[in-house]
């Protein structure tokens, strides 16, 4: 599952200068300076996340083991090589060869403020008092708020050792802010560190560099018009991989208990506990609450190892207790799988093993729907064997990415994510509310034994806001 969270604010603020940038499409961070004078600017961003908060409590996270959080921001001239090593017509050199460092902002918040340009033109385009582009406002270098300066100017000084959170190298300089953030924003999920804001900026060394012409480089903001707007994205790589009707003794299963209350999946006020009983009415294992694993809302897992030891097509019974939801205790639970030789799962011998290409068929949005931006669909893929018309498995080797056209090139907005193999259907889940209004495409890509088969434009969809699919 993939979840994008989008920056809040943002601003690009520069050394001792009041000038205020939050409007701008482009944060500009450059070095440099002249005549013993440091020159150089810190970008500041600020994303809620109440959202994952929300899905953390919820149970969608798990217990955030298998969770990664990465800021990504699109590079100005990522797209373009010819860019590289150039000159702005402020006389900037675009730069390279330089790492980056993402900060924590501590104990202030502060604004965006509604200043566009970085510097006053030289001749001054007509402006009313309701198109002015240049300002010097909060937040800027010396002030958070307007009636509160930051702690320290430009939100630090002297060496940010202590608040920084991630660094990453720049080689030629186009490359994208691709910077890990797990550990940190975990922390803010679960409370340990309360959320100001963040900033990215040079390293302190370069920061101190004279040196002439200055040296930049430039990402999209949040206001800029494209698709390439800044965004905090999500993953959770925890996803069903149910062995139920594909029990192979000698090897690790997973067994699934999946918790419903009322058709929708409901968490259960403890992790469950699950026995398991051979086939002859024998305790084979004993799982603890503390031993099982929650994958998602309402879903939970225990992993089990039969050895070769047992016997083939007999079957074991898995009874689930410690049921407990909104404080009613229930029932245990009885479930049963069947065990299957080892030799049907370790193919070792002198047959080598051929691909299996299969009909897929997607379903849960019909193609060209306009979804309302905050629904939440269940994509059901459905795998045809060959040379059959209904008869189709549920298998593994799927995965889905999700991308949208931005002029001719094809932009990935979830990229390639394994599809959940449920007891009985594969499936993934399509959340929209996160979604930016746009025509939506989606891919499936099969690999087996080897063979990768792609699946384009299996399903195309289009995001609305309520307000634009009424006008």
């Amino acid at each position: 599952m993939v979840v994008r969270t989008y920056i809040d604010k943002n601003n690009t603020i520069q050394k001792d200068k009041e000038i205020n940038t939050g409007r701008n499409p482009i944060a500009e961070l450059y070095y440099g300076g002249s005549l013993n004078h440091t020159s150089y600017s810190r970008y500041l961003l600020y994303f809620d996340i109440v959202d994952l908060q929300n899905r953390y409590n919820n149970g969608e996270f798990g217990n955030l083991s298998n969770i990664t959080h990465t800021l990504r921001m699109c590079n100005s001239s990522y797209f373009n090589t010819d860019l590289q090593g150039q000159k702005l017509l402020d006389e900037k050199q675009r730069t390279s060869s330089f790492d980056l460092i993402c900060f924590r902002i501590t104990g202030q918040t502060w604004d965006e403020g509604t200043g566009y340009d970085y510097s006053l033109p030289v001749v001054p385009p007509l402006q009313s008092d309701n198109n002015i582009t240049f300002i010097e406002g909060a937040s800027n270098w010396i002030y958070a708020e307007t009636l509160d300066d930051w702690n320290e100017e430009g939100v630090y000084s002297g060496s940010p050792s202590g608040i920084t959170v991630a660094t990453q190298h720049f080689d030629k300089g186009n490359e994208n802010i691709e910077m890990d953030l797990t550990s940190e924003v975990n922390d803010l999920i679960t409370g340990g560190t309360t959320n100001f804001g963040y900033g990215v900026a040079f390293v302190q060394p370069l920061e101190e560099i004279i040196t002439k012409p200055a040296q930049y480089v430039g990402f999209f903001t949040r206001h800029t018009q494209t698709y390439y707007q800044p965004f905090l994205q999500t993953i959770n790589s925890e996803f069903i991989k149910d062995d139920r009707k594909n029990f192979y003794k000698n090897k690790v299963n997973k067994l699934y208990l999946y918790s419903n209350v009322g058709s929708e999946p409901t968490n259960l006020d403890n992790n469950p506990s699950v026995t398991i009983y051979d086939n002859e009415g024998n305790v084979f294992s004993a799982i603890t609450t503390a031993q099982t694993i929650q994958a998602t809302t309402g879903i939970y897992y225990a992993e089990v190892f039969v050895p070769d030891t047992a016997e083939d097509g007999v079957l074991y019974f898995d009874v689930w207790g410690d049921l407990n939801v909104n404080g009613i205790s229930l029932s245990d639970v009885e479930l049963d799988f069947e065990i299957k030789d080892d030799t049907e799962y370790y193919q070792i011998g002198n047959n080598e093993a051929l691909p299996i290409q299969y009909a897929l068929s997607l379903s849960g949005v019909k193609r060209d729907e306009k979804v309302k931006r905050g629904d939440k669909r269940k994509i059901m893929v459905s795998a045809r064997l060959p040379f059959t018309v209904n008869e189709s498995k549920v298998i593994d080797g799927l995965e889905y990415r999700l991308w949208v056209r931005e002029g001719s090139t094809q932009v990935n907005v979830i990229e390639w994510q394994p599809i959940n193999r449920a007891y009985l259907k594969n499936y993934f889940i399509l959340d929209t509310s996160w979604m930016i209004p746009n025509r939506y495409f989606i891919d499936i890509k099969l690999t087996s034994n080897q063979e990768v088969i792609h699946y384009i434009d299996q399903m195309q969809f289009e995001v609305v806001n309520q307000v634009d699919e009424l006008h």
